[in-house]
């Protein structure tokens, strides 16, 4: 038997308030059911994720900005782009789960689709979870940081909307960077030089991923693929300032897209505080 947790049609891309059960209606499927969204597709193709020693892992519900697509995919709601639940990335063991989606435009063009993805055992014990990061009292700028400073991999994933070449996207990003760095010392400055030729003389196409996991606060691994893969790894960024620097300009004060910073913040509300 398979529980399938189904996230509510009507509320499906809407802000929610806690409690996170509040959006959702659960039952048990049997093997033959179809699944909810689906005429054909039986329960018993549905992909359930499963812990060590086949003991499957508790289900949870995601906003993510997006309604659902089937059992394993979320969409950024105004550019469409479609984002796995469940993200295998280098430096974790586990799979990350999506937290939130939003998107980055520049002169009203939209410019590419973002997800961000933490550490799967959120979901498992939320007690546990916060006492890993430090969380006391939930207030979103406190959270984002704490996240960051803490032993749990998290990930951004962005997704182009529009072919963008690689010298656009580094200046983008310096951009962010630069609100934090402003006269970087020798290591920090070795840091920007490798994350900046990753990118330079690349033609990044429509589509492309590029994934930003920070698998410790001092260490960023930068993946770029064509086809959502994130395991290959381009590059290693150890500096913890220039991490953070980038960090901060998608989950700070002043984010370059604040309908991701705000998707993820409420749900981290409502899985911290319920």
């Amino acid at each position: 038997m398979i529980v399938a947790t189904v996230v509510a049609p009507s509320l499906a891309g809407s802000a929610f308030t806690r409690p996170a059960a509040a959006f959702l209606r659960t039952r048990l499927l049997s093997p033959g059911d179809a699944l909810p969204g689906s005429a054909s597709r039986p329960a018993s193709g549905c992909r359930v994720a499963r812990g060590g020693g086949g003991a499957r892992r508790p289900q949870i519900s995601f906003a993510a900005g997006g309604g659902a697509v089937g059992d394993a995919f979320v969409i950024e709601g105004t550019t469409n782009v479609k984002f796995s639940r469940e993200l295998m990335v280098p430096g974790s063991t586990e799979p990350l789960i999506v937290l939130g989606t939003g998107y980055r435009d520049k002169f009203f063009v939209k410019v590419y689709a973002a997800a961000f993805y933490v550490d799967y055992s959120i979901g498992v014990d939320t007690e546990q979870w916060r006492k890993k990061v430090g969380i006391e009292a939930f207030d979103a700028s406190t959270v984002f940081d704490s996240i960051f400073k803490a032993p749990v991999v998290k990930c951004l994933s962005i997704t182009l909307v529009r072919d963008v070449d690689g010298k656009t996207f580094v200046k983008a990003l310096d951009d962010v960077i630069a609100r934090q760095i402003k006269k970087p010392t020798a290591e920090e400055e070795s840091s920007l030089s490798t994350f900046r030729n990753i990118f330079l003389g690349r033609n990044l196409k429509q589509g492309t991923s590029i994934y930003l996991t920070w698998s410790e606060p001092s260490v960023m691994l930068v993946s770029i693929s064509t086809n959502q893969d994130a395991s290959q790894v381009d590059a290693e960024i150890k500096s913890a300032s220039v991490n953070y620097a980038l960090y901060d300009g998608f989950f700070g004060s002043s984010p370059v897209s604040p309908t991701l910073r705000s998707s993820t913040a409420q749900l981290l509300e409502a899985l911290l505080t319920k």
